[in-house]
């Protein structure tokens, strides 16, 4: 297994890990945050300029998005943002990952945010924002498991929901 940026030949694997997420029922993918607009090119591309802070969008973060990939396929990913705005720090957090439902409960989701702490690490980060909503017992595991300790749990009106705040020392 290996945590990898998207390459131009990872096209069937991404159309793959995609159609997985629709076949399930889940119309969104956490952490997943390329414009539906996109060609395969442009979201390599893309994942690539928000890595370095270009061509953000309005409110919008420099952040990394990594895959993790087994024997070609990808298993998962996440998006570490580089810094937190206030509306961040609400919800979103400095990461958001995601595990295809196929590779569910087999630990790679912390797989996924202990690379994401690593690389937070890397940036200078020393305190990283994870969020989520109280009732995902398997994020508030992993979170728990990667060393997460609960802030708050409070409403928020955007999503019209609660969302639980968990920060990770990185030190």
């Amino acid at each position: 297994m290996e945590m990898v940026a998207l390459t131009t030949q990872q096209e069937e694997a991404l159309a793959d890990f995609v159609s997985e997420f629709a076949a399930a029922g889940e119309e969104e993918i956490p952490a997943f945050l390329p414009d539906p607009d996109w060609s395969f090119a442009e979201i390599v591309e893309g994942f690539d300029k928000q890595s370095r802070g270009e061509g953000l969008r309005d409110g919008w973060v420099p952040g990394t998005t990594r895959f993790l990939v087994h024997e070609g396929r990808i298993l998962g990913l996440f998006n570490l943002r580089h810094r937190l705005t206030d509306n961040l720090k609400c919800f979103g957090g400095h990461v958001g990952y995601s595990v295809r439902p196929s590779e569910r409960r087999k630990g790679h989701g912390i797989r996924l945010l202990e690379a994401a702490k690593d690389m937070a690490r890397s940036l200078g980060i020393e305190r990283m924002l994870v969020t989520c909503h109280p009732d995902n017992v398997a994020s508030v595991g992993v979170i728990a498991k990667c060393g997460g300790v609960v802030e708050d749990r409070t409403y928020y009106e955007p999503v019209g929901d609660a969302i639980c705040r968990y920060w990770i020392s990185l030190r």
